[in-house]
């Protein structure tokens, strides 16, 4: 689990700090739980048992405002402390929530460690940005020595021993117009049960050739062959023509070998590199049987059904 705190969030969406306790540190203030709570079931009394940093953040925006509206000063103020002695992160309220002055004061006189945070925008935008923002430092996450390219809208993260010309094969991949993610480290993320891969900033828009040594890809092709991130769809595999498994790659095509990573299976294809063998015009050819098969065309099987349509009219003659 990443070590992430509320103090990321603020400098990251330069937010703005209405409260928080001076003997609080907001590097201190952990937050280790996916999603955003909504404070209704606090607002109207309930005081969870759980005694636990490992909580959701809290956002109060206009329905919990509509809501407090409803309530005596006195019941909202009671609710207000039940809230701020939860054991949460952070409470995130938005420019729609018209109490922040009423809880900042009981924050302060509770001297309360949950800080308030103010966000300038609406409920929508908290949710699709510092919502995703959580996800993401929250996912599981690994590194994976590789190229990364999106071939025909599908993610592909080629791997292989050092050497064996993955870099070349991706400059051949971007020069027949597809698009460049990352070379050398690539970030594995499981976001929503599904695997995206995302090129590490250290390496941002490079790629090294051996020979030539470190190219900068966007100023040899243009930014707009760069993307951010993908989902990863398929890996390749090169390996050496002499290499042990050599005998026991899939000519045929009718049994697909996957990747694991972190529970989630990708399309694994391993291809052999031999002298001529042009490899992006073999991973092109492989995503588009992987695309075809995911349409509910698959060549080997209709291959094998023919053959053994064949065989039969043979036979009965």
């Amino acid at each position: 689990m990443p070590n992430f705190t509320v103090a990321e969030i603020v400098k990251e969406f330069n937010l703005k700090v209405l409260y928080c306790n001076d003997e609080v540190d907001l590097e201190q203030r952990l937050i280790t739980t996916l999603g955003i709570n909504r404070g209704g079931l606090e607002l109207s009394g309930f005081k969870s048992k759980r005694i636990t940093l490992a909580r959701r953040v809290m956002l109060l925006s206009s329905k919990e405002n509509e809501y407090l509206d409803t309530l005596k000063t006195d019941t909202y103020q009671d609710h207000f402390v039940n809230i701020l002695e939860e054991h949460i992160p952070a409470v995130f309220i938005t420019a729609n929530f018209n109490y922040e002055k009423e809880l900042c004061q009981i924050a302060k006189k509770l001297k309360s460690k949950v800080p308030i945070i103010k966000f300038l925008g609406n409920t929508f935008d908290f949710s699709s940005t510092i919502n995703l923002y959580i996800t993401e430092r929250l996912a599981p996450t690994t590194q994976i020595h590789g190229t990364f390219v999106n071939i025909f809208g599908y993610g592909v993260l080629i791997t292989g021993p050092s050497g064996i010309g993955k870099s070349e094969t991706t400059l051949d991949l971007i020069r027949n117009g597809h698009l460049f993610i990352g070379d050398d480290s690539i970030n594995i993320l499981k976001i929503n049960n599904k695997i995206i891969g995302k090129t590490n900033e250290i390496v941002k828009n490079l790629i090294e050739i051996r020979g030539i040594g470190i190219l900068d890809v966007t100023k040899m092709y243009g930014y707009h062959i760069v993307l951010p991130e993908s989902q990863v769809h398929l890996v390749i595999k090169l390996i050496p023509a002499n290499s042990s498994s050599w005998s026991k790659i899939d000519r045929v095509g009718d049994s697909l070998k996957y990747s694991d990573f972190f529970g989630v299976k990708v399309p694994l294809i391993q291809i052999p590199v031999t002298s001529g063998r042009n490899l992006a015009d073999l991973i092109e050819s492989a995503v588009i049987s992987l695309k075809l098969k995911a349409a509910g065309q698959d060549s080997a099987i209709k291959f094998q059904e023919d053959l053994i349509a064949t065989l039969r009219k043979r036979d009965k003659k």
